[in-house]
């Protein structure tokens, strides 16, 4: 035991010796400047970029509107030569904030050489935004998939009991941040949910009618990950998501940061697609 924790204590010092200080600026009207340096080891320069952004992300939310313990996560993998590698755009953990980030932009990246170790330096400029409010501790969904693991042409089916009265909205993330409505929609218009009810999609009627949710890869891609985000709302919504593809996820999240909220409960339940 003695020497077990020697050798930790001694990775630690060790890690410590040649870590760079992330670096925040708060440039005003809630845009920031973050500068995070992430060492170059067992992973590509691209895979470290990725988790630079990521770390300057988590970083601005946490300072902007502080930590809530809860079960969001906003998680998706991107790929790299068809095959899943790195996580992509904003990665938030079971420990988040009521912070979005609601654009973000590059301003600098280096590969920069520190006591013999290679480091991916990332400078970027975020924008950040905060659903006001306070959280409902009696509102939460129970959700899941029939699966998280799916061979391209597979059905996916999905499942939500919500504690309190609310209104369904459903969508389908995908790696290239395209967002597509798949409830409600134009064979299920009544999207109201009643506490304790388990809504499922598709149901019986939706079977019965041919209506299927199969997964499917995005062109050229050999396995991939997408998100179902489930957003549960106290009143009716409408959302109307960008069609162009490259702002769709944008436009979610500033769409997002305009509810209250304690009027407001979201989960995100990643899957993987595999050919």
């Amino acid at each position: 035991m003695k020497k077990l924790i020697l050798i930790v204590f001694f990775i630690f010092t060790f890690t410590s010796l040649f870590s760079e200080q992330p670096q925040i600026t708060n440039l005003s009207n809630d845009w920031y400047q973050v500068t995070v340096s992430i060492p170059i080891a067992n992973i590509t320069p691209e895979q470290a970029r990725e988790k630079a952004m990521q770390k300057a992300c988590q970083m601005v939310i946490e300072q902007f509107a502080g930590i809530e313990v809860t079960g969001r996560t906003s998680l998706i993998q991107a790929e790299s030569n068809n095959e899943i590698t790195m996580d992509h755009f904003s990665k938030l953990t079971n420990q988040i904030s009521n912070g979005i980030i609601l654009e973000k932009e590059i301003l600098d990246e280096k590969n920069i050489t520190e006591n013999n170790l290679l480091y991916k330096r990332v400078t970027v400029k975020l924008k950040v935004g905060k659903q006001q409010g306070e959280n409902d501790p009696y509102f939460s969904l129970d959700a899941g998939l029939n699966k998280n693991y799916f061979q391209e042409g597979e059905e996916l089916f999905l499942n939500v009991k919500p504690t309190k009265d609310c209104y369904l909205t459903i969508l389908n993330i995908m790696s290239d941040e395209n967002v597509v409505t798949i409830f409600p929609n134009q064979y299920r218009k009544d999207n109201f949910v009643k506490a304790g009810n388990v809504f499922e999609l598709p149901n019986q009627s939706d079977i019965e009618q041919g209506i299927m949710f199969k997964v499917n890869l995005l062109h050229d891609k050999l396995e991939d990950a997408e998100i179902i985000k489930i957003i549960a709302t106290k009143e009716p919504v409408s959302i109307k998501i960008d069609s162009d593809f490259n702002t769709a996820f944008e436009a979610l999240q500033n769409w997002l940061v305009t509810i209250p909220r304690d009027q407001i409960e979201e989960v995100d339940l990643q899957y993987f697609i595999y050919k």
